[in-house]
């Protein structure tokens, strides 16, 4: 049985996570709280594994490596498995709390039976040009005040880090079979429709802005691709580009979009990769891919 209130789950790869977990690890001390802090290893080039080894040398961290590579969904449910705490907060390795009491916070937002989301913000520090895009749909379009997120708690979960009791974690599970890619949103709605409560509350972390605007786009298409995969899964939930694409879909309109996307997708990735990035051409740039993966 669980024999501790909380545990910290941390999946990574290649992310050199040590700030975040000695920040954790200081909380945990400094609020006297019996607790954990799980970091897994999701094969891991020998240079990020050395660094994870080193943290192990601290009391309350344990280094877990699966055999194979995982993924970050089927890590959580791993790292989930391995835990000892009644409660699990699950962080993503490339962010850091924006509060000495993050830690605390959480325990004192904590339900037996409800899901604790405190949000996330981005660094206020404007990036070079060549990573505009990223910074700009960050805190322009993912940001949301916690009145936005309480007014619609399911849609405004997201993964980057909540608190969860163990026992639904368990029974639900992450769903790692999606893949990256709007699988936040699913665990969202999925959570709602058996009737979890999900609390959000004022508790940040701040992600790191490690893309350029062309790999962002390219980690943009990739997760346009899985919606694709899963549009039949996802089609009853309120995702506004898959609403969009099915109201184009019953128009007949997604062939012409498709066959325009290629010369449209590379006009408008010169625009979005320059100093001065539209976010209504980011907007139109998914839903033209999107539309060209219909064969």
């Amino acid at each position: 049985m669980p024999a501790k209130p909380i545990s910290i789950l941390i999946p990574t790869r290649n992310y050199d996570c040590r700030p975040l977990v000695e920040t954790l690890r200081r909380q945990l001390l400094q609020a006297h709280v019996e607790g954990e802090i799980i970091l897994g290893d999701d094969s891991s080039d020998p240079r990020y594994a050395q660094l994870y080894d080193s943290l192990q040398q601290e009391g309350l961290i344990r280094l877990v490596r699966p055999m194979t590579h995982l993924g970050a969904g089927c890590m959580r449910n791993y790292l989930a498995q391995q835990a000892e705490g009644d409660q699990l907060l699950i962080i993503d390795s490339d962010t850091m709390p924006a509060s000495d009491s993050f830690v605390v916070d959480y325990l004192q937002a904590a339900h037996p039976d409800r899901v604790v989301v405190g949000g996330f913000r981005y660094p206020t520090e404007r990036p070079t040009s060549d990573r505009l895009l990223r910074y700009k749909y960050g805190h322009k379009v993912e940001t949301r005040s916690l009145a936005e997120r309480q007014q619609a708690p399911a849609d405004a979960f997201v993964s980057m880090s909540f608190l969860i009791p163990r026992h639904i974690f368990l029974e639900e599970g992450f769903p790692a079979e999606m893949g990256m890619g709007y699988e936040d949103a699913y665990f969202g709605y999925r959570l709602a429709e058996r009737g979890v409560v999900i609390t959000h509350i004022d508790n940040p972390v701040i992600h790191a802005l490690k893309e350029t605007s062309d790999q962002f786009l390219d980690t943009t298409e990739r997760y346009v691709e899985n919606l694709y995969r899963h549009r039949a899964l996802l089609a009853p939930y309120p995702i506004r580009l898959l609403q969009l694409y099915l109201r184009l879909e019953r128009a007949r309109l997604v062939p012409l979009l498709g066959s325009l996307a290629p010369l449209l997708k590379h006009l408008l990735r010169r625009q979005l990769t320059s100093g001065h990035p539209s976010l209504r051409f980011f907007a139109l740039y998914k839903l033209l891919h999107l539309c060209s993966l219909r064969s």
